[in-house]
């Protein structure tokens, strides 16, 4: 297997011989995105890019790294991010795969070829195929100008674009699209490959046809391994096809097609591994809620399409794929055709077989900016570079990541005979090992980026060109750390053995907060990771003094090993001198009495001059655990305060908290003051040790009284406080508890008017009453309603009777209630004898005038409220029995008829 993976990487590396290693450096993209890769393989996101774009999009930078150049295919941006002179109005198509690639003219550092594959979008929109411009990088004082624009090359062409070294000593370069054979519309099944060297662009290209393909989808993109010996072929609707390349002549042989084997079957990015084994294609479904899948083909396996492993699959739409300087591969995600994604996704070795691939969605943010469907493609030959980095597994990869002290080797196979040049950030470096490089306790001025130059005995081969990146982390810097413990555990406070907290040893050695410790019993313990299972809690198993190891690891997962050694102290376990505390009750809406400790204060007062931590049991206070501080609600209970210096335990006290009972008492919220009457009289509750009574009216508070009674004549707010004195000779204590109530003031009712409504058939009066009170009212001083107002009430005279609820006082008033009888029988049997009003006011009303009259209207007679009435008679003689009329003038002015019937 070895023998076989150094012998394709010698046929690879012979290809490829240019130094050139950082044109890949700039990336943009999408809406306003982009990505910067660092010397150590990181990535910085960009936001400065003008592009917004759906698809199609290619960048260009020197082989320092330094951005020239990015486009669309329709505009091009220098380095600043301006229109280049003339850089309008290219033929590529933001709908278009791959829309553009830039090809630097070999041998040529100021000259760019951007070649551009237009698209037919919508209806009407023309598709100008495959045409080339030149951008000349010294123009405008290296701003960069397009000198030659839209030169075609072919009328129609598929939407993919890619190219490849020709041959590592002259540098040419081949640029190859999919067009029909033509070049003009038709089914695509031509292959077209144009050289471009150090004379321009050769206009005859290389057509390979394969008559048996009939494409007509142009969606996908075209990529070929970064040796140049394989291609890939994206058609979207009409599938995947792998071939062999000969770069030396344009030749592509043995299509093979290859199946999907999920439900999302349309191929559209796809991308080589570095060392050209694993193939990676990004398929949707192209539904209304599209799914995406990435996949993985080993081009060694004998039957290369089942050897397909689905790496991811996913809510998403199509994506591109492409490779990077770092050996990672990134892909794109968008939600739909419109909307992208902030983030771009990684295959972070994609040299190695299957899930070992280790791809990680969304793991490269954008700063907001969006991804869309595409990425910008490259000279594929840009990345054809050996790693240095042998894996376990026999794999290789670009990049390595270790702690400082740790050995790293870099190596290649050993040719007889070559030449060997090494270097490190660009700055040469002697090995005299030459195909290997071993770096055995590395430091952080080992990290950064190494290259290897092999240049084989035969000079007609081409060198072999190898780099990799080390990061080299820094480990925790650690010191000896030490515990000095109080015995104070449950069992025995003078044995030696007592429960101990490790992790307080290093908490305050301002060690970072990520710092993660271990602790070990032993050497060995470390070598076999056999960690102490609980540093909160441990016990030493050697009285008084032991040796505890411990290891520091940092958020880089570097670790440092250093000595913890325990000394643990007989002690004796003291009451403070001051102790007991007092509190009062604060919970008085509870049963449970509780009350509010100032441990600080209680800190400052009793322990000044030493670092005092307070505990509810003695465990805690062993493990400095569930420390009490600040303030401190509880029940009456006992505390255990352990005491330190320096971070040394120097013994143990324990102090006694007191919570005493505040007054419960229950009185009134509501009381009431007769503002024409006599004081109130309120009297407290009765057992307490001291009585305040508070005007606490417009948010005031004067004291007006300390007996258990008041007498108050104002009505207003109060508050009465009840207290119990719990003080001692060291300290006044008094709990307190209070009650805020209102005085009200009511007093007896005025009768502003009574209104009558009377002389009906449903006689009627209110009463109308002003005042402070709360008022009911009554016609026989018995029976009280709320309501002022009586119905259905005869005639005659009644006493109103208005009562304040409070106790205030009665007001009373006398009525008379007009009305008169419906019949009267005079026949001297002495009931009914006589006709007359009822209730009139002989007082009020005694010259009113009463006429009667018979039914024919003619006067029979006039009576007045003073006399006995209407006997019935007139002119001396009995009147029949029948219906009379009567008319009635009120003194007060009212004015009423009516009529009775006369029985016999």
């Amino acid at each position: 297997m070895k023998k076989k993976y150094f012998s394709f990487l010698f046929f690879i590396f012979t290809l490829f011989t240019t130094v050139a290693q950082r044109e890949t450096s700039n990336w943009y993209f999408g809406f306003g995105a982009g990505i910067h890769f660092n010397d150590n393989g990181s990535v910085t996101p960009l936001t400065n890019g003008k592009l917004n774009t759906l698809e199609g999009c290619t960048s260009i930078s020197d082989a320092d790294g330094t951005l020239l150049a990015y486009t669309d295919g329709i505009t091009v941006y220098n380095k600043n991010h301006q229109i280049v002179q003339n850089g309008n109005g290219l033929l590529g198509d933001p709908s278009s795969t791959q829309s553009a690639i830039i090809v630097p003219k070999p041998q040529d550092p100021n000259i760019y070829y951007i070649f551009t594959v237009d698209t037919s979008a919508i209806e009407g929109d023309p598709d100008f195929g495959l045409n080339y411009s030149v951008l000349d990088i010294s123009q405008n004082d290296g701003n960069g100008a397009i000198t030659e624009k839209n030169k075609k090359l072919l009328t129609d062409s598929s939407e993919k674009i890619a190219g490849v070294i020709k041959d590592c000593f002259d540098q040419s370069i081949w640029v190859i699209t999919l067009a029909s054979e033509s070049g003009g519309v038709g089914f695509f099944n031509t292959y077209h490959c144009y050289e471009v060297s150090t004379a321009g662009i050769n206009t005859n290209a290389v057509k390979n046809t394969f008559p048996d393909l009939l494409i007509s989808d142009p969606r996908g993109y075209l990529k070929l391994s970064s040796d140049g010996t394989k291609m890939v072929s994206a058609n979207a609707y009409d599938g995947l096809f792998v071939y062999d390349f000969d770069p030396k002549t344009g030749i592509l042989s043995n299509q093979l097609q290859l199946t999907v084997p999920t439900s999302n079957t349309i191929p559209y990015g796809v991308e080589f591994s570095t060392e050209g084994q694993f193939l990676y294609v990004n398929t949707f479904n192209d539904e209304e809620i599209s799914n995406a899948s990435l996949i993985q083909y080993d081009l060694f396996a004998r039957n290369i399409s089942n050897s397909a492993v689905v790496l991811d699959e996913r809510a998403a739409y199509r994506g591109a794929l492409q490779m990077a300087e770092n050996g990672k591969i990134y892909r794109t995600t968008p939600k739909n055709y419109f909307e992208g994604s902030a983030y771009l996704s990684v295959i972070n070795t994609p040299n190695v077989k299957g899930t070992a691939a280790d791809y990680v969605h969304n793991t490269v943010s954008l700063n907001g900016k969006m991804a869309m469907q595409g990425l910008p493609p490259f000279i594929q030959s840009f990345f054809n570079k050996i790693d240095l980095i042998k894996n376990p597994d026999g794999s290789t990869s670009t990049s390595l990541t270790i702690c400082e002290k740790e050995t790293f080797i870099l190596e290649v196979d050993e040719y007889l005979g070559a030449k060997y040049e090494w270097e490190k950030d660009g700055i040469p470096l002697v090995n005299p090992n030459n195909h290997y490089l071993e770096i055995p306790s590395a430091s952080l001025a080992d990290a950064g980026k190494y290259k290897l130059t092999l240049t084989l005995a035969d000079p007609k081969e081409c060198p072999i060109i190898g780099e990799s990146a080390i990061v080299v982390n820094p480990v925790p810097i650690i010191e000896n750390l030490q515990i000095i413990q109080c015995d104070i555990d449950e069992n025995s406070t003078t044995d030696g053995i007592t429960s101990l907290n490790l992790e307080q040893a290093y908490l305050l050695k301002n060690y970072p907060e990520n710092y993660k410790f271990s602790f070990f019993e032993s050497t060995s313990a470390i070598t076999n990771n056999q960690p102490i299972s609980n540093p909160i809690g441990y016990r030493n198993t050697t009285p008084y003094n032991q040796t505890i190891y411990y290891t520091a690891t940092n958020e880089y997962g570097c670790s440092s090993e250093g000595i913890l050694e325990i000394s643990v102290q007989a002690t004796t376990i003291n009451t403070n001198n001051e102790s007991p505390f007092y509190a009062c009750q604060s919970n008085l809406d509870t049963a449970e009495i509780v009350g509010i400790f100032d441990i600080e204060q209680i800190r400052q007062n009793s322990y000044p001059a030493i670092n005092a931590t307070f505990y509810t049991s003695l465990e805690d206070a062993s493990l400095e655990q569930n420390e009490i501080s600040g303030t401190y609600t509880t029940p009456s209970i006992n505390l255990y305060v352990r005491l330190e210096k320096d971070n040394e335990c120097r013994g143990v006290e324990t102090i006694a908290l007191i919570v005493n009972a505040a007054p419960s008492f229950t009185f009134p919220e509501e009381h009431y003051v007769c503002t024409d009457g006599e004081y109130l009289d309120l009297m407290a509750p009765s057992g307490y040790d001291s009585y305040e009574w508070r005007n606490t009216t417009n948010n005031s508070e004067v004291i007006i009284s300390t007996a258990p009674t008041i007498a108050i004549s104002e009505p207003g707010n109060y508050r009465l406080t009840l207290g119990y004195d719990y003080s001692t000779l060291r300290e006044t204590l008094l709990c307190t508890n209070s009650v805020d109530f209102t005085v009200y003031p009511s007093n007896r009712a005025q009768i502003e008017n009574i209104i009558i409504k009377d002389i009906s058939d449903n006689n009627t009066i209110e009463v109308l009453v002003t005042g402070d009170g709360d008022y009911e009212y009554s016609l026989d001083g018995i029976d009280y309603q709320p309501n002022p107002k009586f119905l259905n009430l005869a005639p005659g005279f009644v006493t109103v009777h208005v009562q304040d609820k409070k106790g205030c006082g009665i007001t009373i008033e006398e009525i008379s209630i007009i009305g008169y009888p419906k019949f009267f029988s005079p026949n001297g049997d002495g009931t009914n004898d006589y006709w007359q009003l009822i209730g009139v006011d002989e007082l009020f009303q005694a010259d009113s005038e009463i006429t009667i009259f018979n039914r024919y209207g003619t006067l029979i007679t006039s009576i007045t409220p003073k006399s006995e009435g209407w006997n019935g008679n007139a002119n001396g003689k009995s009147l029949p029995a029948s219906d009379y009329w009567f008319k009635v003038n009120l003194e007060d002015g009212r004015i009423f008829t009516g009529h009775f019937t006369l029985k016999r």
